[in-house]
């Protein structure tokens, strides 16, 4: 036996485990790390083809115990527990994404959108760590460009002196030079014990500035977080769970993630689900509430707010609230729509508006195209009449006093 667990003696296994072919929720509170990510590998094919497993998970607890050992998992250092990780969210993410209505519910109630929220602010936080990093060392490659500039145009100037005055300008620039390096990058030396005392203490601080290679931190994990997120957010009931029930905004993380900077796919997902934000509530009668993620105002009728002139998605209370949400994030998702300049006639068929209509003639000699006058066409092109046969004319003039032509 590995560790304090389920026992199955009389299949000789030392933990009940889940397989392609058998769902079994006591293998979900397995102890030992390796039959969970035994079960766990199983478990994340079931979830994304069977419904019925989907639908037995939300129903005998096996989704809250997937939260769980999401929530637990604080050994990451150890890749067998990143692959528990791994596959419990993986997992997750099935059922949410595949799952009805009822079943993103559950989710959604099982506790997993706080999960999430994590996810999404420790991948800004060290986004945003390695961009600073990137504009640090973009700013001190301008000084000693700039040095090294001046360093060129003084040694150009002491050839043309005479050598007496050369030895002392080349030795106050150099000083010069010196000093500013110094000044821009100082040097600190490290005794034996302050180095042996970083090196004991690095993990700790590798805790407090966490890198991209973290697991809680990859851009896969994000996209599985925004996929989620985007199927949730179709429903008005959770909509308004994400707006109020959390410490932050769902949608005002989310839509951090549009800007420019994040790759094409997370930007897209992102969108979707600030599109999905803009959506109207037909439980309370078709109305919206404003786009301006710190108003929370909603309509009192049906059409009341006015909407982005440019993607006709987000609606607003005032042009305050606008301006605010333009600067904030809007301008990142908003697509502009383009309005169709073709008329559709009752039979679904496209017809230009200066089309002229046409009568068809058919008689025993001649066929006639009498074209009748159109309410833009001009006071020449009245009562124009083509004939196939010049010689006929006389015979189709009284057929055509007859019309009223």
């Amino acid at each position: 036996m590995r560790e304090p667990n389920l026992c199955f003696p009389s299949q000789s296994r030392a933990a009940v485990c889940i397989t392609s072919a058998l769902y079994d929720r006591r293998a979900l509170d397995c102890t030992a790390t390796l039959p969970l990510v035994n079960s766990l590998t199983h478990l994340a094919y079931l979830t994304s083809t069977s419904p019925r497993i989907r639908e037995i998970l939300c129903l005998d607890g096996g989704l809250e115990r997937l939260v769980r050992i999401l929530f637990h998992t604080s050994n990451r250092s150890d890749r067998l527990t990143l692959w528990k990780w791994t596959l419990a969210f993986q997992s997750i993410v099935n059922v949410g994404v595949r799952g009805t209505e009822h079943i993103r519910t559950k989710v959604v109630d099982a506790g997993i959108i706080p999960f999430v929220l994590t996810i999404l602010g420790n991948f800004l936080k060290s986004f945003e760590i390695v961009n600073g990093k990137k504009q640090l060392k973009k700013d001190s490659t301008v000084p000693s460009t700039s040095a090294t500039s001046s360093t060129e145009l003084l040694d150009n100037n002491n050839n043309n002196n005479n050598n007496s005055t050369t030895k002392p300008t080349l030795s106050n620039h150099t000083s010069n030079t010196k000093l500013l390096r110094r000044s821009t990058f100082p040097y600190v030396k490290i005794d034996p014990v302050q180095r042996r005392y970083k090196r004991i203490h690095k993990d700790r601080q590798d805790a407090k500035f966490p890198e991209m290679e973290n697991v809680f931190h990859r851009e896969e994990d994000v996209l599985l977080c925004l996929q989620l997120l985007a199927y949730l957010s179709k429903y008005p009931h959770i909509r308004d769970l994400f707006h109020t029930s959390f410490t932050k905004n769902v949608f005002s993380v989310v839509e951090k993630f549009c800007h420019r900077l994040h790759p094409g796919h997370i930007q897209y997902w992102a969108g979707v689900i600030m599109r999905n934000a803009c959506r109207k509530d037909e439980t309370r009668g078709g109305i919206r509430r404003c786009a301006n993620m710190t108003c929370g105002k909603w309509e009192t009728q049906p059409r009341e707010f006015a909407k982005c002139r440019r993607c006709r998605k987000a609606k607003y209370c005032s042009k305050s609230c606008q301006s605010k949400a333009w600067a904030d994030g809007h301008r990142w998702w908003c697509i502009e729509r383009h309005s169709s300049i073709a008329n559709e006639n009752p039979n679904n068929m496209t017809t230009p508006v200066t089309t002229t209509p046409s009568v068809t003639m058919t008689t025993a000699t001649t066929t006639t195209n009498v074209t009748t006058p159109s309410s833009n066409s001009s006071s020449s092109n009245n009562n124009l009449i083509e004939s196939d046969n010049a010689e006929t004319s006389s015979e189709s003039r009284p057929m055509l006093m007859e019309m009223g032509l």
